[in-house]
């Protein structure tokens, strides 16, 4: 006989509270409630978010509408105007937003050129200090290796002294 390995779920234990999970609904802040940094605001305020129901205007207007009658003309040179209007309003808009980002970003460059000429200045500083360090470490150790080499000297001279006065075998 075979054994399942297979892992059943299981009931919750009596007594213990099961959770139903209840969707939350979040609620979208509109553009009114935002705040941009100025900028970035839009010069046109009348244009809202709000959505606007045409459906009972558009059915009342299909009602009455007479298949005999001719369609109004749409006035393309008009919408072509509007077009211009709106996309020349656009680009100066931009044009505006680059000027500012052109002197914030020479703003920004004379300020990253004032740091680095003043962390180079505190580099160079660090620099010498580091060299007159090392050139001191290594004058005392040129020191401390002549010091050795005149003891290893006198104890050389003093050898041959004894040598000489034939105390040594």
């Amino acid at each position: 006989m075979e054994t399942d390995t297979r892992t059943n779920k299981s009931a919750p234990p009596q007594g213990s509270a099961t959770r139903q999970a209840h969707p939350t609904t979040l609620k979208r802040a509109g553009s009114g409630e935002t705040e941009r940094p100025p900028s970035a605001q839009q010069l046109n305020t009348a244009a809202t978010n709000e959505v606007v129901d045409l459906g009972e205007e558009v059915e009342s207007q299909e009602d009455d509408w007479d298949p005999g009658e001719e369609i109004e003309e749409f006035d393309w040179n008009a919408l072509h105007e509007r077009y211009h209007t709106a996309i020349n309003q656009a680009s100066d808009e931009e044009g505006k937003l680059a000027e500012e980002w052109a002197s914030l970003m020479d703003f920004f460059r004379v300020w990253a050129e004032a740091g680095h000429s003043q962390e180079t200045d505190r580099s160079y500083s660090r620099f010498r200090t580091r060299m007159a360090y090392t050139q001191h470490a290594e004058g005392e150790f040129e020191k401390t290796r002549n010091h050795y080499t005149q003891v290893v000297q006198a104890f050389e001279r003093a050898m041959s002294l004894l040598q000489d006065a034939g105390l040594r075998n």
